[in-house]
């Protein structure tokens, strides 16, 4: 299989020597692989990361909506089609 039509890629990197039998005890405790161990390390932080973008983007639209343009809560779930039964369960 070409490299173009794999779902991922290899990653290399170095690893400080002090801190690598940390990372093998950890490995052992969690019973998991170091492939796994930085793979959900790595999607973590991207995945945190995205989320700081879409709070800051909806921050920045926030600040610049007119006060005329909000809504309480109450109003958008109203016009979400939820009930207060729904929201309060």
């Amino acid at each position: 299989m070409k490299d173009a039509e794999k779902d991922t890629i290899r990653l290399n990197f170095e690893f400080p020597r002090k801190e690598y039998p940390y990372l093998k005890m950890l490995c052992a405790q969690k019973g998991m692989s170091f492939k796994k161990v930085a793979t959900e390390a790595l999607m973590k932080m991207i995945e945190d990361y995205e989320e700081e973008v879409l709070a800051q983007k909806a921050q920045e639209r926030l600040e610049e909506m007119k006060e005329e343009d909000r809504i309480s809560w109450e109003e958008a779930t109203r016009l979400a089609g939820w009930d207060d039964e729904e929201v309060q369960d």
